[in-house]
């Protein structure tokens, strides 16, 4: 689990930089304009629900990490729809070889050629939908969820939507207790817009947990109560709109949650005994956006 000693200013400090110069994070920034050859790309992007099964799954899992690893764009992306086609009709062939052909799809996914990065991450939201229980395990191995976010803080506006839509199928499709601790590790990213976009994340996390824990469920937010408050505070006061909103939304969940509980201290004495005073001052002014 991440630290939380930064102080606000000095995360805002680091995040104004970054987004003054993106080329502190490799892979934020892509080429702009169209595809050079003339292709159709949007028979890459398919709906999930039109995929075909395939007559010898066996087959194509077997081919299928030679298909993927190709410097020809338009056959990766092909591959990679073999694989959605896969993990739709065939799950049980693709998890026997997706140790082997997730790293593939990753570099798919950092790819400079925006239409193979779009259909590598497509192809990544349908394995969280079908193949949910490796991918629980994938996330928690940096890689993944790293490529996601910076995908996320791209200029390229279609790309940065397809992958802001893959990590809200990994949220809705994965358990809260595995996504959250994954999550928290990025509240601090130098980059201020994979800051934004790890509190919507968060955020969405937390609203999951709640509600499913009104139906019975176990709630990972009570065990992670002290952390998430730490993360809030912090985001409040953050240079990206989207980061200070989704913090105060956090805030609000994490009050009612507490106030809603059995507990010897009311909330401002908790927040206080995790924050400190002065900080929880701070918090309140920014909440009040003052």
């Amino acid at each position: 689990m991440g630290s939380f000693e930064a102080t606000s200013n000095d995360l805002a400090r680091e995040g104004s930089k970054s987004c003054r110069n993106p080329s502190i994070h490799p892979g934020t920034m892509m080429p702009s304009g169209t595809e050079p050859e003339e292709v159709d790309v949007a028979i890459f992007y398919v709906q999930t629900s039109d995929l075909q099964a395939f007559v010898a799954p066996k087959e194509v899992s077997c081919s299928l990490s030679k298909a993927l690893d190709t410097e020809n764009w338009t056959a990766a992306c092909s591959a990679l729809l073999d694989t959605r086609r896969l993990a739709l009709h065939h799950p049980d062939d693709l998890i026997k070889i997706l140790d082997e052909v997730l790293p593939i799809i990753i570099k798919h996914m950092n790819s400079l050629r925006s239409s193979l990065c779009k259909t590598a991450l497509i192809c990544a939201a349908d394995l969280f939908k079908f193949c949910s229980n490796f991918m629980a395990v994938k996330i928690k191995e940096g890689a993944l969820v790293e490529t996601l976010l910076s995908k996320a803080a791209l200029e390229k506006k279609f790309v940065m939507d397809e992958a802001k839509r893959t990590l809200a199928a990994m949220i809705h499709t994965i358990s809260t207790a595995q996504t959250l601790p994954v999550m928290l590790l990025h509240v601090q990213s130098a980059n201020c817009k994979v800051r934004a976009t790890v509190a919507v994340c968060v955020a969405d996390i937390v609203d999951r947990a709640l509600t499913e824990s009104q139906e019975g469920s176990e709630c990972c937010v009570h065990s992670s109560m002290s952390e998430l408050l730490h993360a809030a505070a912090l985001l409040v006061n953050d240079k990206q709109p989207n980061a200070r909103k989704s913090a105060r939304r956090l805030m609000v969940c994490l009050k009612n949650s507490y106030e809603g509980g059995e507990h010897a201290e009311s909330w401002s004495k908790f927040a206080e005994d995790v924050l400190g005073k002065s900080t929880v001052v701070k918090t309140t002014k920014f909440m009040l956006g003052k």
